[in-house]
């Protein structure tokens, strides 16, 4: 194993974060190879920073889904998909946050601790805007426009679960040095364990106004 190669497989977790930097401590890294269904949005934008901050190669061999997609890979310098690999998104909690999807956290936390309906409710709202600021300057920080994460949830798209796109697509967000295979949007998805569609975005969209974006260019 290249002693400049650091491997991340499985979902991203600060457990498992604290687990990987220190593995990578005193190494010069210079690509990372990771496998991921993504995680926790902290976690996520945790190891993006640290990518972002290394100037790193991500190389996606598998699958790089949800905060994977939404924090690590956007933050490499050079991106190189694998043949029969794919990066997908599925939104984020500006996503969340916009359409108001956010509330759904509110249930999760009355069976999870407990809560009654107006301390969740109250307790979800505040961890909402917490997850958006955090996404905001991070977004900002790389130069990419977040709403690459969710505009395939939006009309007329309206994907009900995964989406991937294109190289020129990803590079209209400002994901760029970007390496795809060929017929990269013919990549072949039945055997993930999550459903995932290719789309194609109508230049317009990408083009026009984002919902708070974070992104300065």
């Amino acid at each position: 194993m290249s002693n400049d190669v650091a491997y991340y497989k499985g979902p991203i977790s600060l457990q498992e974060n604290r687990r990987f930097f220190a593995a990578v401590a005193n190494r010069p890294v210079r690509r990372l190879v990771i496998t991921s269904s993504g995680g926790e949005v902290e976690a996520g934008i945790a190891l993006g920073r640290w990518v972002f901050g290394q100037r790193l190669v991500v190389e996606v061999p598998e699958y790089c889904l949800s905060s994977c997609a939404n924090y690590v890979f956007p933050a490499a310098g050079r991106k190189l998909i694998a043949p029969g690999a794919v990066v997908a998104w599925h939104g984020n909690y500006h996503h969340l946050k916009a359409t108001g999807l956010w509330t759904d956290d509110i249930a999760a936390r009355m069976q999870r601790y407990g809560e009654d309906a107006v301390t969740a409710r109250d307790r979800a709202h505040v961890e909402m805007e917490r997850l958006v600021q955090l996404e905001r300057d991070f977004f900002a920080g790389i130069g990419v426009d977040q709403y690459l994460c969710w505009i395939g949830k939006m009309p007329p798209y309206n994907v009900p679960n995964y989406y991937f796109l294109s190289r020129e697509d990803m590079a209209g967000f400002g994901v760029t040095q970007v390496q795809t295979p060929a017929g990269y949007e013919h990549t072949e998805v039945t055997g993930l364990d999550a459903s995932v569609e290719f789309i194609s975005l109508n230049a317009a969209v990408t083009s026009g106004k984002r919902q708070d974006s974070g992104a300065r260019r």
